[in-house]
Parts: C-alpha cells; structure tokens; sequence
C-alpha cells in the first residue's frame, strides 16, 4: 500500500495549471540540498518542533520506548528508538510533534486528489505524482497512475529519471507530461553528489523522447553545486533533445533545513544564501546564451 508523506492542493509549480501533488514517501538519492528531506525514508517517521515544545512531558509520559526525555529543561529526541506508533502525537498539547507518512489506498488517494476536478478542468491541472522518488516505489506509482487516468484526470509524474526504459515505457502512454530532474554536470558528479549514474538520466531522456513523451526539464540551481557554466551549456544541450518541451530552474531554498532538523538529519546544505532574483535571471540568461529552447522559473 502507498506511504503518503502529503498530498498538497493548489500547487502551480507542479505541472501545467492548478494541480494536487501526491507525495509519495522514500528516495534513494543523496541530493545534499534536497528540500523534502521528511520524504527521504520508505517508513513514517516522528518529526519535533523544538520552538512549539512547550516542555510539558506529556509525550514523555505517553511514549512506549523511551523516545523522549526531559534533559535538564531540554526536550531530547532520541530518534533512533521511535517506531512511529503515533503516542506522543496524540499526547502533546502544542503540536510540537507529527508522524510524518501514512497508509492510503489508492481509492482513499484518488477519492481525495478527484475533489479538485473542477479547478483541473478549468485550468488545464490535474495530478502529479512526486516524492521522494516516486519511481523507486513503481507498483505504487504505476497502480495510482493507472486509477487517476481512469477517473478521467490529467497526470504528470515528477521524477530524477530513476529507473528502467520498459517502466517509462509503461508509463507513458498515461501520463501527459514528465517532469525530469536533471542536477549536476560534469565528469563523475552526478553519482557522487546524487548517488545515480548520469548515464540512467540520460538513458530515460532518451526513451522519453523515443516514444513521443512530453518532458518539462526541471533544474534545481545551488550556489556552489552547479552554478556553473558547464552545467548551464549541459542544460542546453539537454533542453534541445527531442521531447523536450521547455527548461523549469529552480532556485535553491533552505525550507529543507528546518524539516531535516526535525527528523533528526544532519544531511542538507546548510548557511549557503537563497539566491537573489538578479541572480536566477542572469542564470537563466546563461542557459539561453547556450542555445536552450524555452526557460522559465519553476
């Protein structure tokens, strides 16, 4: 059964028009700036607000396994021993703490993302599908896609291009448009910083573009990762092979910083700025300067 980390309304930044974001949990990647780091685990996890804790020890008292202790004033989360039973959730009187991923049937999914339908119709919307990394969890994925279709509802799934051709292939005659990470250049980055061959990236652009898929080319921009202009020349390059629709930068942001402190991760970027809009325009002219078809911020 699918592990639901948020299912998100009203996002426009998600695929064409007015659309609900199904997020599924779990991601084998290693994106250091990744910005929904509650999404990395196939499992639900407990995530704590330290500035909404009011130290009451109520989860304390409701916790099984000795999750948390009261430490000389200090709420500590011993994370490690948590099995996300949900007891302290319940317990705490400041919504401090929330379990992060939950069970849904795909007809409990499509029941809740088919409310929107009007709005989707209206504007050209409809579903995506996003993680995580949707396609690590492809039965799930593929059952939702083939149930959103059936409901009549538009779909794009949002992906790093994991995964095999013959599940592309599966997917495409479902799904209207693909939006394609693509995050690093240069020889050996992209499985070092990533943790997946450029070659499986690559290789799924490709099979997109052979049977006739639509893909939105999505490019998350880091200071001090990728804002170069061999990354930009790549993005180019890429952005004029076939299928290809148009080029979407993303900017980097650091709402991902406070959500990996909540689950008790060190893994993120941490005191690099959010770049200015001066300088996501004059990135955004670089790739163009490098002959990239259309380029929009995303």
């Amino acid at each position: 059964m699918p592990i639901v980390t948020d299912i998100q309304r009203f996002c426009v930044n998600d695929g064409p028009g007015i659309r609900t974001t199904v997020f599924l949990k779990g991601c084998p990647l290693t994106c250091p700036w990744c910005h929904n780091p509650e999404s990395l685990s196939y499992r639900p996890q407990l995530a704590f607000t330290a500035a909404a804790c009011a130290r009451c020890g109520a989860c304390v008292a409701a916790c099984p396994n000795g999750v948390h202790e009261l430490v000389g004033g200090r709420h500590v989360v011993r994370f490690d021993r948590c099995v996300a039973c949900g007891a302290c959730v319940s317990a705490c009187p400041a919504n401090a703490l929330r379990i992060y991923g939950r069970e849904m049937s795909v007809e409990q999914i499509v029941s809740e993302v088919a409310k929107d339908r009007d709005f989707y119709e209206t504007s050209g919307g409809g579903v995506t599908v996003s993680g995580g990394e949707c396609m690590s969890s492809y039965a799930d994925t593929l059952a939702i896609a083939r149930a959103v279709r059936a409901a009549g509802l538009g779909l794009c799934i949002e992906t790093s291009g994991l995964g095999s051709p013959e599940r592309y292939r599966e997917l495409a005659g479902l799904v209207d448009a693909f939006l394609l990470d693509y995050k690093v250049s240069g020889p050996g980055r992209y499985e070092e910083v990533v943790g997946l061959p450029e070659g499986v990236v690559l290789g799924t652009l490709d099979t997109l573009g052979a049977v006739g898929a639509r893909v939105i080319l999505r490019c998350p921009l880091v200071p001090g990762f990728n804002d170069t202009d061999e990354h930009f020349s790549r993005i180019a390059e890429l952005s004029r092979r076939p299928g290809v629709d148009h080029v979407e930068v993303l900017p980097y942001h650091d709402l991902g910083v406070g959500k990996a402190r909540s689950i008790g991760s060190d893994r993120y970027v941490e005191g690099e700025p959010m770049p200015d809009d001066a300088t996501v325009d004059a990135w955004m002219g670089r790739i163009r300067d490098f002959g990239a078809r259309a380029v929009c911020r995303g």
